[in-house]
């Protein structure tokens, strides 16, 4: 017996030592700053030391990662902190605890409810077991009469109870769905920090339950060409901990590992023959699939360089706070902008409208049509680089105050690219009809002739006159038996290229059509067939 108190004794005594829990005092830490990243964020907490000998026991949230736990001042620390993950029940941050509470009332109503629904079914069963005294042939019809009207009785209660509960435990659904989407990052443990200093010790962590992203809305000014862009920061944390103060958003996250880059030597050697022979084989069999390929990847490229329709901006910005006017700072290996505001723990995102330097983007406006592509006309915008940065993100584009689309907006200023380009979406009262010249093939003793060519019907339906630009082609003949004789471009073409792509800039006046008129004749060997093919390869 001694020795199994003895044990028990030595068991206590190794367990309160692992324990965070100890004479003196562990505080919550209090948050000083935050640095949000792309993806993931760093808070910087305060403490102060608690006992004689400037030791100190500090909490932080489980949504942060021990690893990354250090001192921000370490000169004012006395060796090394320590940081130590522990498990607990799960943990409920005091904004949460009413809907936790609310929770709870509605999980211990349904459990009421599925009580007295198994109740009922054991009647409904008991009913169903039970028989009568046949001996006693007087009792049997009041038997069956008093169990008649208690089985319905019992299973009317049970209809109205089984609605009852799916109605309560639809409730208990949705409320358990709100409070997960909100509960802590990790709330099931948490971190102690402890160390000596002499003062404050100010610690960082760091925790992937955080990130900020900019969105703009551009708004085109179709009569001057200018662009109005409104910038909103969305940013949002789980750490359970609310924030009200400054935050430093970094356009790059912080890399784990850093290496020195190297290049390596390119070696070149002889090809085995037998590997030579085989790629030459299967050549033939696919420049035709090849060819296909090329086509579609250059027909989806340009596609998804353009916008769909839309209605309306699905991803409405929510109530903003104060605007704030601010700038970009900018290092060589990194991009900041500073707010202030406030942000729930429970990984609710806010949008905090900015203002960097009143910024208009200085545009002209581009109506291009391509009738391989559609009917209708594109709206683009061509800017001069500036001076002004605007941070890759996702933007709203309004045309004259109404919406138009959404792009996802590539690096902006400074990059030295010259020429920007952004597509606001297509104008649909201007518009362009291709119809093809009727063709005929004539065919002589040595050559086959194919004369062919079409008509662009270009419609402005708008009440202003407009520059439109227009793009089309000639075929290009990728055999030199093949020989192109072009007879007639009306109007003339402003540029052609290489590829013998056409371009045209035509005033088009209000209300009008213009037509343009491309005529050629292709020249062959007598008893071949033209091919045609998209793409460039």
């Amino acid at each position: 017996m001694k020795a199994l108190t003895f044990l028990l004794l030595i068991t206590l005594t190794f367990i309160l030592s692992q324990s965070p829990s100890s004479a003196q005092e562990i505080m919550r830490a209090e948050i000083v700053k935050v640095d949000f990243y792309p993806s993931g964020a760093k808070f910087t907490f305060s403490v102060e030391p608690s006992g004689q000998d400037g030791s100190f026991n500090a909490e932080i949230p489980g949504a942060f990662s021990a690893e990354t736990v250090k001192a921000a001042n370490p000169e004012n620390v006395y060796g090394d902190i320590q940081a130590r993950q522990f498990t607990r029940t799960r943990w409920i941050p005091e904004e949460l605890e009413a809907l936790n509470s609310q929770l709870e009332k509605q999980r211990t109503l349904v459990n009421s409810l599925l009580a007295r629904k198994n109740a009922l079914e054991q009647t409904l069963t008991l009913l169903k077991n039970s028989n009568p005294d046949k001996s006693k042939p007087e009792v049997i019809i009041t038997f069956i009469t008093d169990a008649q009207a208690l089985r319905l009785k019992t299973e009317n209660d049970l209809v109205s109870l089984n609605s009852d509960l799916t109605r309560e435990q639809e409730k208990l659904r949705v409320l358990t769905a709100e409070l997960d989407s909100k509960r802590p990052a990790n709330d099931r443990s948490y971190i102690l920090v402890t160390g000596q200093a002499k003062g404050t010790v100010y610690i960082e962590a760091f925790t992937d339950s955080a990130s900020w992203g900019p969105k703009y809305t551009l708004n085109l000014d179709s009569h001057t060409g200018n662009i109005g862009v409104k910038m909103y920061v969305r940013a949002f944390q789980k750490t359970g901990l609310n924030y009200t103060g400054k935050m430093t958003l970094h356009t790059k996250t912080p890399d784990e590992r850093i290496t020195t880059p190297e290049l390596y030597p390119l070696k070149v050697g002889i090809k085995p023959r037998e590997e030579v022979i085989a790629a030459n084989s299967m050549v033939s069999l696919s420049r035709n699939n090849n060819q296909f390929k090329s086509a579609r990847r250059m027909a989806m490229r340009e596609e998804s360089e353009t916008l769909e329709d839309v209605t309306n901006y699905d991803e409405a910005v929510a109530a903003p706070s104060m605007i704030q006017r601010v700038s970009v700072n900018e290092t060589l290996a990194d991009r900041t902008l500073n707010i202030e505001g406030t942000l729930s723990g429970d990984g609710t995102e806010r949008d905090f409208e900015v203002i960097m330097n009143d910024l208009t983007l200085k545009g002209k406006i581009i109506i291009t049509l391509i009738p391989e592509h559609r009917n209708n006309a594109w709206i683009v915008a061509s800017m001069d680089e500036n001076n002004e940065h605007l941070i890759p993100g996702q933007a709203e584009l309004r045309v004259d105050n109404h919406t138009s689309g959404k792009i996802y907006l590539d690096e902006y200023g400074k990059n030295g690219t010259g020429q920007k380009e952004i597509p606001f979406g297509y104008a649909d009262q201007i518009t362009v009809k291709k119809t093809s010249l009727v063709g005929k093939t004539g065919v002589s003793w040595f050559s086959g002739v194919f004369t062919s060519g079409y008509k662009l019907e270009i419609t402005n339906g708008t009440k202003d006159d407009h520059l439109i630009t227009l793009k089309d082609r000639l075929p290009i003949p990728t055999d030199e038996k093949i020989k192109l004789d072009v007879k007639r471009i009306e109007p003339r073409e402003k540029e052609r290229d290489r590829e013998n792509r056409l371009t045209w800039e035509i005033n088009v006046p209000a209300g009008a059509t213009v037509p343009v008129i491309v005529d050629y004749t292709l020249s062959y060997p007598s008893g071949e067939e033209l091919q045609y093919t998209n793409g460039t390869e």
